[in-house]
C-alpha cells in the first residue's frame, strides 16, 4: 500500500473512533450515568404528573426516574382542582431523587392555616368547633367566602382579637394567630364561666366557648320565675338595639322548680313574647349547678375573650335594663 493510501486510511480510522467516542459519550450522557429521578406527591393523591409540559401518565405518588441532569418544570392535574403551587422547577443531580409536592383545592375552596401561643386549642370556624387544634397547618378545603375563626382552649382567655373574620378565595391561604391567657374559672369578674354544650328550640347544638370574640349575655330563666319574664322582653329590646355581629344573648331555660319545662314550653314563649336570640334547653344538664345559679334570674355579661365583665342576680325594671345597657356601651367603647 502506497504511503498516500496509508495516511488517508489512518485518517479515516481516527475519525471513527472519535466517533465511536461521541456516540458512547452522548449514550451516558443521556441514558445511563448522568441522570436522576422526581418523586412528585399530592393532597389528595391521584393527580396527573406532568414533566415539562408533557403527560408522564404517572399518578401522584409516583417517582420519574431516568430523567436527565438540569433542570425539570413538574406540575400536575386533577380535574375540579386547583394546584398550588401551579408549578415548581426541580433540579435533576446524577443518581439522586429530589422530590415535590402539591396541594390540591377544590375549584370553590381554599386553604386555612390556624396557630395560637398555647398549643392544644380547639379551632372553630364559623362559631362552629372542628375536630382540629392548633398548630394546624392547613384546613385545605376551606369553602370561599367569608368566614368567622376561633379558638378556646379549657382554663384560658382570649387576648382580642379572640375572632378573626377572614375572606377565603379559590387557591389562596389564610393564616391566623391567636393568643391565649390562662384565667381562672368563677363567678366573679374576670374569671372565666363554665363551657356549655346546649340545644336550641331547633336542635341545633351550641357551644359557648364557639363564640369567643363576640360580647354575650347568659340569662337563666324559667316561666315560674316572675322576675324572669320580667326581664325577657328588656332582653329582646336590647338585642335588636345592638348588631347581632357583635351581641349575642342565650337563654337557657334550666327547667323550672320542679324540671317540668322543656322545649314546647320554649317554643311557646318564643312565639308569644317575638323573641330573636337564642333560647337554650337546660333541662336534665348540670348547666345550673356548673354556673352556680340558685335563685333567678341570673344574667351575666361577658367580654369578647370570655371573661365575666358582670353578674347581675334577681330583675329591678326600673334598674336592671339600665345596668345591662351601661355595662354593653362600656364594652363596645360607647
Amino acid at each position: 500500500m502506497s504511503s498516500h493510501l496509508r495516511y488517508w486510511a489512518s485518517v479515516i480510522l481516527s475519525l471513527l473512533v472519535v466517533s465511536c467516542l461521541f456516540r458512547c459519550s452522548t449514550k451516558n450522557l443521556l441514558g445511563i450515568e448522568k441522570v436522576g429521578s422526581i418523586f412528585v406527591n399530592s393532597d389528595p393523591a391521584g393527580a396527573d404528573i406532568i414533566v415539562d409540559q408533557v403527560l408522564t401518565g404517572k399518578k401522584t405518588p409516583d417517582t420519574i426516574s431516568d430523567l436527565p441532569v438540569g433542570e425539570h418544570v413538574v406540575s400536575v392535574n386533577l380535574s375540579g382542582f386547583v394546584v398550588s403551587p401551579d408549578s415548581a422547577t426541580v433540579a435533576v443531580s446524577q443518581d439522586r431523587t429530589d422530590s415535590v409536592e402539591f396541594v390540591l383545592l377544590e375549584a370553590d375552596k381554599g386553604s386555612l392555616g390556624v396557630t395560637s401561643n398555647v398549643a392544644g386549642a380547639t379551632i372553630c370556624i364559623d362559631n362552629q368547633p372542628t375536630q382540629q387544634v392548633t398548630p394546624h397547618v392547613c384546613f385545605n378545603s376551606v369553602p370561599t367566602g367569608t368566614h368567622i375563626i376561633s379558638v378556646f382552649k379549657e382554663g384560658h382567655s382570649n387576648r382580642n382579637p379572640a375572632k378573626e373574620i377572614v375572606t377565603i378565595t379559590t387557591g389562596d391561604t389564610v393564616e391566623v394567630d391567636f393568643t391565649l391567657d390562662p384565667t381562672a374559672a368563677g363567678k366573679d369578674k374576670g374569671n372565666i364561666t363554665p363551657n356549655f354544650d346546649l340545644q336550641d328550640d331547633d336542635l341545633l347544638r351550641h357551644q359557648l366557648y364557639a363564640y369567643r370574640g363576640f360580647v354575650s349575655i347568659i340569662f337563666f330563666w324559667s316561666t315560674d320565675c316572675k322576675g324572669c319574664m320580667d326581664e325577657m322582653p328588656y332582653l329582646q329590646q336590647i338585642y335588636a338595639d345592638y348588631s347581632p355581629d357583635t351581641l349575642l344573648i342565650f337563654g337557657i331555660n334550666y327547667g323550672g322548680d320542679f324540671g317540668q319545662e322543656g322545649i314546647d314550653v320554649i317554643r311557646r314563649v318564643r312565639d308569644d313574647e317575638g323573641i330573636e336570640f337564642e333560647l337554650l334547653l337546660g333541662v336534665g344538664t348540670s348547666v345550673r349547678d356548673d354556673y352556680e345559679v340558685t335563685v333567678t334570674p341570673v344574667t351575666l355579661i361577658l367580654d369578647r375573650d370570655g371573661t365575666i365583665y358582670s353578674r347581675n342576680v334577681g330583675f329591678v325594671d326600673w334598674y336592671s335594663p339600665g345596668k345591662f345597657r351601661q355595662d354593653l356601651d362600656e364594652l363596645f367603647g360607647k
